[in-house]
């Protein structure tokens, strides 16, 4: 059984080596294959960039002055071409790297997809272009014959064609690791140099993609698994703190809620904190008559409409019990608070929820407490809820859909 286990994590693993397609299919939807590509990119920080290009400016600069030292020796032996070749690819990277630095700086989403873009094809071209000025570069020598130089820029283009399309497309990483891919397959190539040039640019030829592709798909690989964690830790969090049928956050996160602002609440100044409690009217009755399923249904679409009216991804919105609910608002000004509770009451109005039958009303409604602290000097929650509670009876008592803000009816 043991073994069974380790093969199967064997081949969880090397599928990861196939083209991203199969892993979405196998583990992903496209969603997150897209988000773990745009984490993959987000990982470059200015910082690695920066490094990356001291390192290539120090290559280059190396390259410069290995050629003058030798008195001009490689472009002699190599020609001009095949000189211009190498700092070409240099340039190419880093230009990438520094329109990868702005698309980091802008603000715009939308500007910094164009630059990314512009990167990745620039990028990729100075790649094709480096390897196919070595090959014009050793035609030019003497090196290969006419033949075999037609061979080898025709083979070379059309992996170059075949091959970009399947599986770094709108993943610039990738291309930056192809980039180490051409400089890597091209240091070993010169020590089979001996072989027939058509044999050795078909080398480069598959080398070159593969070597990008496979640092990718480690990398894709080891995105994956933090990716997969995150969203796992993310499922925990919201069974724990997340009531599961409403969507709103539990008593244990109100309870951390409370425990975290409180300090807060106690030491600035000028606080307006308004705390509402509503109820949703004869629930009971609409459990009876239409089912649990039918009360569900219910009390998803009372809290839908309720963060559809106050859209805050912050919103405190808390399932305090069987039908009650909290709603914690810091206001800059207290005038807005009869607003805001009225806003609750009709954000459930207008949603034309069909009402039980014995029920005041044709629609189902809720009733609202309020209560409006202001400059506190010691914040007990015990005696809050306390007085907040007895402001949704009175609002209760007082006919339904109600608002009693303050322990005054409001409406």
């Amino acid at each position: 059984m043991e073994t069974k286990k380790k093969k199967g994590q064997i081949l969880e693993t090397l599928i990861f080596l196939f083209p991203t397609r199969l892993v979405r299919t196998h583990h992903f939807s496209k969603k997150d294959v897209k988000n773990i590509k745009d984490n993959l990119t987000k990982s470059f920080s200015l910082v690695d960039l920066i490094i990356a290009s001291v390192l290539l400016l120090i290559i280059l600069a190396l390259f410069i002055f290995m050629n003058i030292s030798t008195n001009g020796h490689y472009a002699e032996k190599y020609g001009v071409t095949g000189f211009i070749a190498p700092i070409i690819l240099q340039v190419g990277c880093l230009s990438t790297i520094i329109l990868i630095a702005l698309s980091k700086i802008v603000k715009s989403d939308k500007t910094s997809k164009v630059l990314m873009r512009i990167g990745e094809d620039m990028l990729y071209a100075a790649g094709a272009m480096y390897m196919l000025l070595c090959v014009f570069a050793d035609a030019q020598m003497g090196f290969t014959k006419e033949s075999e130089t037609l061979s080898a820029s025709i083979i070379f283009v059309t992996v170059l064609i075949l091959i970009q399309p399947m599986h770094w497309t709108d993943a610039i990483i990738a291309d930056l690791t192809t980039s180490a891919g051409i400089i890597t397959v091209t240091i070993l190539g010169a020590s089979l140099y001996k072989m027939s040039a058509v044999h050795y640019y078909m080398l480069i030829a598959v080398l070159f993609p593969f070597t990008g592709y496979l640092f990718y798909s480690l990398l894709f690989y080891a995105e994956s698994q933090r990716y997969t964690q995150e969203l796992e830790n993310e499922r925990l969090h919201n069974r724990a703190y997340y009531d599961y049928l409403t969507r709103c956050k539990n008593r244990h996160a109100l309870n951390e809620f409370i425990t975290e602002n409180k300090t807060r609440w106690e030491t600035r100044d000028n606080i307006n904190l308004l705390i509402i409690i509503f109820d949703i009217d004869d629930f009971k009755k609409y459990n009876d008559q239409f089912s649990h399923l039918g009360g569900d249904y219910c009390l998803r679409s009372i809290c839908d409409a309720i963060r559809h009216e106050f859209p805050s991804p912050s919103l405190d919105f808390f399932r305090y019990g069987g039908e009650e609910f909290l709603l914690f608002f810091e206001l800059r000004n207290p005038e807005d608070a009869p607003k805001i509770l009225n806003s609750v009451k009709n954000s459930v109005s207008i949603l034309e929820i069909e009402a039980p039958q014995g029920a005041p009303k044709r629609m189902v409604t809720i009733s609202v407490g309020g209560l409006l602290l202001r400059s506190i000097s010691k914040f007990d929650f015990e005696e809050e809820m306390k007085a907040v509670d007895s402001y949704l009876y009175k609002a209760k008592s007082s006919g339904k859909d109600v608002v009693c803000y303050n322990g005054e009816i409001i409406n």
